[in-house]
Order: C-alpha cells, then structure tokens, then sequence
C-alpha cells in the first residue's frame, strides 16, 4: 500500500513529455496480483478493486467493474463492494493467446461516476503481428526514394534571434523535398558551447519527430541544451512560424483526419510524402559542417515514434533511435478481431474499399519497418496507453531483431514520467561515447 500512494503522489506531482492526466477527485483503481502486471496465457489474475477519495480507501462502497480484449468490447460486467478496509477481490480469467486484457472500474460519488481502467498483458513479449510483409515491400520503397532523392535539395535558413539564447542558436528552415515545389519546414536548435563538439568541431545531431497534430514548432529544443544539434520538423509541408489560427484552421478544416487521407493507394497516402520527408531532412542534417553525421539520432513519440521507426529502418545514416510509444503498428488487428494501433483503422469491416486500403496498409505499417531495424533502439510506452495500445506497439517490438532496450511504466497512458524520458536521453548519450 506503501507503494501505491508513492506512485499515485509522483504521477500527480511530475510533468513529464506528454499531457498528464488530470487528478480525479474519487479514483477507483484495479490492482493486479502481479506486480509486472503480466500473466501466462489461460492463467487466472486476482485482482484487487478499491477507490481512493481524498488519498484515502472508500469502505462499504460499490464499484462497477468489466474485462474484456483491449480495446473492444467487455465480455463481463459485474459489481462489487468494498470490505471495512476498502477493498475488494475480483478474479479476471487468462486470455487463450498472447495479448492485452482491460479491466474498467468507476465508482459514483454525490451523482458523478469516476473511472479509470488497468491492462494487463498475457505473454506480451509472444504477441505476432496481424500485418504482413509485402513481397514488393523493399523494392516499393526502394523505387520510392531514388526519386525523391533526385529532387534538389534547396535549403532556405533563417536565424531566430527571438527565440536563441545564450546556450542555444535557433533557426528556422526550409527544405525542398520529394518533388520540386514541396518543402520540410523545421526547427534548427544548435549548442553553441565548445565542449559539446568532438576534435574535428563536429556536434551529434538528432532530427526529432512530432506526434499527430498540426502546429508551430519553436526553439530552442531541450535536446539541444542537452548536447545534440536538433532538428524538429513538421509533417504537413507548411511553415512552422505561423499564427496558432491558422494551425486550428487546418486542424478543423484541410488536414482534419489526414492520417486517412488517400489510403486507397500506396501512391497517394499521406504519409508517403511524410516519410519522405523525413529521409530528406536526414539529408539535410549530413549536409552541415557541424554535425558529425556518425552520430546521428531519431527521436519522437506517437506519430513521431512511428516516424522514427520508418526513418530508421530506411535510412542507414541513422545510428540510434528513441521511440516512446509509436503510432500506425499493426493497424490491421481490429479487421481480425483484436486492438489495433493509432489511428485506429478497419474497426468496420463493411467500409467500402477495405481489402485496397488494408493492401496500402501494410507498406507503411511501423511493423514492416521494424523488421528491418539494424540499429540499437531505446523504446518506452505504457499498458494503460488507449491512443497507441500495447497490443500494437508490442507487435513492432516483437519483430524487431536489432540490438533493443524496452522501458515499461505499467499506469501511464499516452505519455512518460519524467524519469523515463532522462533515462533514454542518457542511454542515448552512452550510445554516443557522450559525457553524461
């Protein structure tokens, strides 16, 4: 119990990466018998249900609680009421296969319902992707990137003197990218301090990914204060200095749903130019005199994990890789009857153009990238994760036959502690020969 209230006390206090979840004013909890929070296949979890009101256990009180498959739709439904204690047992049978099981519990209080779920995983480390490899996989993206790479790449940088500091100068830039008139707007965040650099004055660098939105991008990035020449980038091919209007113009308006956008053919899918995209700005980075271009990392959580993923697997320049919970894993596993990673796709099978869209699919499945990893990658999510499921994002990890670390925080939904993002700065650090 101990223990408990110190986790629940840290993920109220701490700020980390991502959004932290508001405090409830009345928190029902189910708490596994496992301090992992995994099981054996068909093994029974015992689970233990209770409330927390003002950092103190409800007694005599009602609470509703189901299970069922990630994601889906609960196969029992039931009630329970706290002993004298507060608490109460409930016994949650094991999954048949490997894979995720959500228990949901809310509890009422003065006429408002409260709730909140807990996943456990049943031999996550086992669970197969639903996706598959194309057989013209390589040779698609093969072809795809030889054009792209004989578009020039004319560069426009733009110092920021607003946004530099002393430790850091910011610039804004313009890149050309997969055909001519189509540019990758960014960030540029460089050290200025000497001893980031190595005897030939060359820094690493690191292109840092966004998650899923449309918006401004300033610096300078926290990265770069840490030692890494950074460049953040946008996906949507527009400036990132703009009005926030403007961004939620798009957001409600002309990229509303651009993750779907074009699916029906691997030509036209969004994310071909965005992947693009990505490679180009690697070019970009191997292009400045101050980065030292054996040294060079992706970063990025969501969207941006899945890009880093991409990235990595297609481009060798590539050395390292922090990924916190990716997006577009094994987005096919909701057509075959379990969870599915974001955006979540396929869940009706009666859509028109299904089979053509889930065929798209699987040439940008992070899953397909992930088999063909070759670098060390430092990897963190969630089980509680609703928008990147651990269903998904276990389906990528599982593939991957390169040198690989997987940080796990059990309660945290889509996003990190704090201690989980410093402790893959600092791996990444240690992969570079930097001082900590």
């Amino acid at each position: 119990m101990k223990r408990f209230f110190i986790t629940l006390i840290l993920s109220v206090l701490c700020i980390g990466l991502y959004a932290q979840p508001s405090k409830q004013y009345v928190t029902p909890y189910a708490e596994p018998d496992h301090q992992d929070w995994v099981y054996n296949c068909n093994e029974t979890a015992v689970v233990k249900i209770f409330a927390i009101r003002e950092n103190r256990l409800m007694p005599n009180t009602e609470i509703s609680y189901s299970y069922g498959p990630e994601k889906l739709k609960a196969v029992y439904e039931g009630k329970v009421r706290t002993d004298k204690n507060g608490y109460a047992t409930i016994k949650v049978p094991g999954r048949k296969e490997p894979g995720f099981t959500t228990i949901r519990t809310s509890v009422e209080v003065d006429g408002k319902k409260y709730s909140n779920l807990t996943n456990i995983g049943f031999e996550p480390y086992n669970i197969k992707p639903t996706t598959t490899l194309p057989d013209d996989f390589t040779e698609f993206w093969d072809k795809t990137r030889k054009k792209a790479e004989a578009v020039p790449m004319l560069t426009k940088i733009t110092y920021n003197e607003k946004q530099s500091t002393p430790k850091v100068d910011v610039y804004y830039v313009k890149i050309q990218s997969y055909r001519v008139g189509n540019y990758v707007y960014g960030v540029l965040s460089v050290p200025k301090e000497d001893k980031y650099k190595n005897a030939d004055g060359k820094i690493p660098a690191i292109l840092r990914l966004p998650g899923a939105t449309v918006r401004a991008f300033n610096g300078p990035n926290d990265l770069a204060e840490k030692g890494f020449i950074v460049l953040e980038i946008g996906v949507h091919g527009i400036p990132v200095d703009q009005d926030p209007e403007i961004y939620n113009a798009l957001v409600s308006g002309s990229l509303s749903g651009y993750a779907t956008m074009g699916l029906e053919s691997r030509e036209t899918f969004y994310y071909k130019r965005v992947y693009m995209g990505c490679l180009r700005a690697i070019d970009f980075l191997c292009s400045r005199e101050d980065v030292d271009t054996s040294r060079i990392a992706v970063y990025g959580g969501s969207q941006g994990g899945m890009l880093s993923v991409v990235t990595a697997s297609m481009d060798k320049r590539v050395k390292a890789m922090v990924c916190q919970f990716p997006a577009f894993c094994d987005v096919t596993g909701y057509y075959y009857g379990r969870s599915g990673g974001w955006p979540h796709l396929f869940i009706d099978k009666n859509e028109p153009d299904i089979e053509a869209k889930i065929k798209v699919s699987k040439y940008y499945d992070v899953v397909n990238f992930a088999r063909f990893l070759t670098i060390p990658g430092y990897y963190s999510w969630g089980f509680n994760d609703i928008v990147c499921c651990p269903s998904s994002t276990f389906s990528a990890y599982n593939v991957i036959t390169a040198p690989k670390r997987l940080e796990i925080s059990r309660d945290s939904g889509h996003w990190l502690y704090p201690w989980f993002v410093e402790e893959g700065i600092k791996w990444l650090k240690d992969q570079f020969n930097m001082e900590q």
